[in-house]
Order: C-alpha cells, then sequence, then structure tokens
C-alpha cells in the first residue's frame, strides 16, 4: 500500500507515482485537499480526501459485516491495516479477522453448523475480497469432511437417524 499526500495547488505526482501508474495489485491511496475534511494546526490547514474518507469507511463497513456473522468462530478481533493521516487521524485501508476453521471434536453436525456459518460471514460483505473467498472455500472443504463422518457415522449405526 502506497500513500500519497497531495496539498492543494501542488502538481500531480510523477507518473510511477500515480495511481495510475501503479504495479499490478498495489493499492494506492491518494489523500488530497480537493474535498473532505479539514485539519488546522501548528500553521497548516490540511484536508482528508473524500476518497480516503470514503476508503476508510468501505474498509471498516466490510469487517463489520464478517464480524456479524463469524459469531463463534472468529479467533481474534478486526485487525485493521491503518495510515496515519496529516492532522493525526486513523485511515483503515484493510482489515482481517482470524477465523477458527477447526473441527469441532467428536462432533460432525457441530462442525457442519460452523462451516455454514463461516461461509455466511465470507459472504457478508457487499465486495468479498480473494481472501474472503478463500476462507470460504477452505470452510466448504470442512463442511464437505463433517457431511462424510456423518454419512460414515450413519453408516456405522452411530446416528440415529430417527432422532
Amino acid at each position: 500500500m502506497r500513500v500519497i499526500y497531495r496539498p492543494s495547488g501542488s502538481p500531480p505526482p510523477p507518473p510511477s507515482l500515480h495511481p495510475a501508474g501503479k504495479k499490478r495489485g498495489e493499492a494506492v491511496l491518494v489523500i488530497s485537499s480537493k474535498e473532505g475534511i479539514s485539519f488546522s494546526g501548528d500553521g497548516y490547514d490540511v484536508k482528508i480526501s473524500r476518497e480516503a474518507l470514503e476508503r476508510n469507511g468501505e474498509v471498516r463497513r466490510h469487517e463489520n459485516a464478517h464480524m456479524a456473522a463469524l459469531g463463534s468462530a472468529a479467533a481474534s478481533g478486526i485487525m485493521y491495516n491503518t495510515v496515519q493521516g496529516p492532522g493525526g487521524e486513523t485511515i483503515a485501508v484493510g482489515g482481517k479477522i482470524a477465523v477458527d476453521l477447526t473441527e469441532v471434536p467428536g462432533d460432525p453436525a457441530a462442525t457442519l453448523s460452523k462451516a455454514r456459518r463461516i461461509i455466511t460471514a465470507a459472504n457478508a460483505a457487499a465486495n468479498p475480497s480473494s481472501a474472503d473467498m478463500k476462507t470460504a472455500s477452505e470452510a466448504y472443504r470442512m463442511a464437505g469432511r463433517a457431511r462424510d463422518d456423518m454419512a460414515a457415522e450413519r453408516s456405522r449405526g452411530k446416528i440415529d437417524i430417527l432422532g
């Protein structure tokens, strides 16, 4: 992640730093003073760009959607990747939550329920990321193993299918 601060009236960044010239897969956050929130102090006036504020809100909504759906399958709280703005404000540019993808020992039905909750949580955000899809994929595999274990137990007569 590259962060570029662009004060009002300054020329655009050199082509190598401009978002259009970024390397493939590299996120660039341009904080400009065109529109946004103003900060004053120590002889300077700075505005945080609307884009930076929108990204901050987008990241926080995304991670909160995952957390709300994860419940007890969350192995951590939300961990944000942040940058410090020129006025001392914290701007979230990314985030993650550790997810418990372990099976519930001796209880394939509970494991299946947990896997379904993780899949739901991975898809809870408006725009799931590639990391979200990877987590969902791992949860699908966990669910498949749980279904296989349940079928094996039924065939051995360990589960009363009548209730």
